[in-house]
């Protein structure tokens, strides 16, 4: 299965005072690879139906950070798909500099709505997205 990616050039903006780009910058830009993704398929991000917001909150987020990313690399986003569920994505994700695996985690997120700022439920992700993710990664 080949992953879905995406290229990022680190910007001074991203990094901290070592000039090493800061930890949160990689879920950043695993965040926008996952929006690239989903807009490439053409599937919504968020939906909204009246004051009904629909999407996939991030539940759970983990990384191995294994070698520093400097401002101006190049770094590779790398996304795969572990589990394509009823009511769940959990995602795979790589950075890379070149050849080198800079980070490695996991992303799981879970298909929620909530009416105007009432709490987030759980619901079954949209056959269409189910679908379209299941024929793109191969799965």
């Amino acid at each position: 299965m080949a992953p879905f990616t995406v290229d990022y050039r680190a910007n001074f903006s991203d990094t901290d005072a070592a000039g090493i780009v800061h930890f949160s910058t990689v879920f950043f830009w695993v965040e926008a690879t996952e929006e690239a993704l989903f807009r490439q398929l053409k599937l919504p991000f968020l939906r909204t139906e009246g004051t009904k917001l629909m999407g996939f909150p991030r539940v759970r987020v983990e990384c191995d950070f294994l070698f520093p990313i400097y401002r101006e690399d190049i770094v590779i986003v790398s996304l795969t798909p572990i589990e394509i569920g009823d009511k769940k994505l959990v995602w795979g994700f790589e950075a890379a500099v070149g050849e080198r695996a800079v980070a490695k985690g996991a992303l799981t997120t879970v298909y929620a709505w909530r009416e105007a700022q009432g709490p987030m439920s759980a619901a079954l992700v949209p056959l269409e997205i189910k679908t379209a993710l299941q024929k793109h990664f191969g799965v």
